[in-house]
């Protein structure tokens, strides 16, 4: 009986020390778009949002959110590495998509400089 509770709590013990052995190895993927939407207008406007951009080195993972929204047919976000960046409402129409994604990428594109920018400021310190 002991014998078995050695064996399984070897067993136990290999186990939490595999886990933990793979999540010291989690890596991300930098410019990584990643589209999480869930509606036709939805992925309207990640292809939009991607179509012609090119992502800037070091931006992070970004991701596409979407939920349904009852008043305003659905709610679209944009994060970069779980900051949300941008944030709007989408109708079911597809009529501003383009104008739409175009300000995301500028909200994208700032929020990226200057990322870059306060590094570049605590690297002089």
């Amino acid at each position: 009986m002991t014998r078995r509770r050695l064996i399984l709590g070897a067993l136990l013990s290999a186990l939490c020390l595999g886990t933990a052995t793979l999540r010291a190895q989690e890596f991300t993927i930098e410019g990584l778009v990643v589209d999480q939407t869930i509606s036709r207008v939805g992925h309207l406007f990640y292809d939009a949002l991607v179509a012609g951009w090119e992502v800037p080195e070091n931006a992070g993972v970004i991701t596409v959110h979407e939920r349904p929204d009852i008043f305003a047919g659905n709610i679209i976000w944009v994060e970069i590495d779980d900051t949300i960046v941008f944030q709007d409402r989408m109708g079911t129409r597809t009529t501003g998509i383009e104008e739409k994604a175009e300000a995301a990428r500028h909200y994208l594109n700032a929020y990226i400089q200057m990322q870059k920018d306060s590094l570049q400021e605590l690297e002089v310190y």
